[in-house]
């Protein structure tokens, strides 16, 4: 199947994963901070950060997450939980979504979490 003309164009396939992996690594730079996000994993834009009260016991964060989530959206960006546990912080941003945008949300996000 081909891609439509405008993707091509406008390369958002390769924006949305050197996007995706920026906010990653910014993600994993918070985990390796604060021990409430057990993983990062996504893939793109797709991307979800596992939040647990106890690494050890992998208790979900559940509460912790609706706290995180609430702060982000008071900011302008909506996140939401997933996962069987609902402990998953499920973000997925619109594809005009750029690296500016992930630093501002991993500096909301860090705030958030040394708020907790």
């Amino acid at each position: 199947m081909e891609k439509p003309l405008l993707i091509q164009q406008e390369e958002m396939q390769q924006h949305a994963l050197e996007t995706g992996n920026y906010l990653m690594d910014g993600l994993k730079k918070l985990m390796h901070k604060y021990p409430i996000i057990s993983d990062v994993r996504g893939h793109g834009l797709f991307i979800g950060a596992e939040m647990v009260k106890d690494r050890t016991t992998m208790e979900p964060a559940i509460p912790e997450i609706d706290i995180v989530v609430e702060k982000l959206k008071a900011k302008g960006y909506l996140l939401s939980t997933d996962g069987p546990l609902h402990n998953v912080l499920k973000i997925k941003p619109p594809m005009p979504f750029n690296k500016q945008n992930a630093d501002e949300m991993v500096q909301l996000l860090d705030i958030a979490l040394s708020e907790l």
